[in-house]
């Protein structure tokens, strides 16, 4: 019976639960191109064990364009325009693509073709491979940067291509950490208590005799 009892009270000394720290920064847009830094508060090892941490990067865009044919004829014309934000820290390197314009048409003599305003937004979740990276004191700095990039075919270098674009990045780290749990009180055993309570008893009669 003490064997049994010995062998539940070390199973559980030795369990843990799971806990986790969230943080977080939300998205801001700004005039293209971004260089945006956000500073991450490391986990500290007092708590617990660090089991994983989940990056998630939020990518949010608003461009608009316009085409404009100056040619002293119509011109065939194909435009397209992507956004990449790039993520960078604790030895991690990220790309969200978001795409932002695909045009394949004719445009007209002195023609201008308005593509309208697009607002695409999208998400990228990172597993942390290196933790140590994310342990300690102090905080593990990220950079987001865009790059917008077009690309033209057709239009005899005639094509006037106007375009404005805004573009931010949000960021959320959450940490996955086991909390070493405390031990549960040693419960007596029913044999034990019974000798304790007949010595109790037998001492209660030595003291009625004297």
């Amino acid at each position: 019976m003490k064997k049994t009892l010995l062998a539940l009270a070390l199973i559980a000394a030795g369990s843990a639960q799971a806990a986790t720290i969230t943080q977080s920064a939300a998205l801001n847009l700004e005039t293209t191109e971004i260089h945006q830094i956000f500073n991450i508060n490391k986990f500290d090892s007092a708590l617990g064990t660090l089991t994983g941490v989940a990056i998630t990067l939020d990518g949010e865009a608003i461009s608009s364009a316009t085409l404009t044919n100056t040619a002293a004829q119509a011109q065939r014309f194909q435009f397209g325009s992507t956004l990449n934000l790039y993520l960078d820290g604790a030895g991690l390197s990220e790309v969200l693509a978001l795409n932002l314009f695909n045009y394949n048409s004719q445009i007209q003599v002195g023609q201008t073709v308005n593509l309208g305003t697009v607002n695409p937004s999208d998400s990228l979740l990172i597993n942390a491979a290196d933790l140590s990276a994310f342990i300690g004191t102090g905080t593990t700095s990220f950079t987001c940067d865009s790059l917008v990039s077009n690309s033209q075919a057709g239009g005899g270098g005639n094509i006037t291509v106007v375009q404005n674009t805004q573009a931010g990045c949000g960021l959320s780290v959450v940490y996955t950490y086991d909390v070493p749990t405390t031990p549960p009180a040693q419960v007596p055993e029913p044999a034990s208590m019974a000798l304790v309570g007949l010595g109790m008893m037998g001492l209660a009669a030595i003291r009625r005799r004297k």
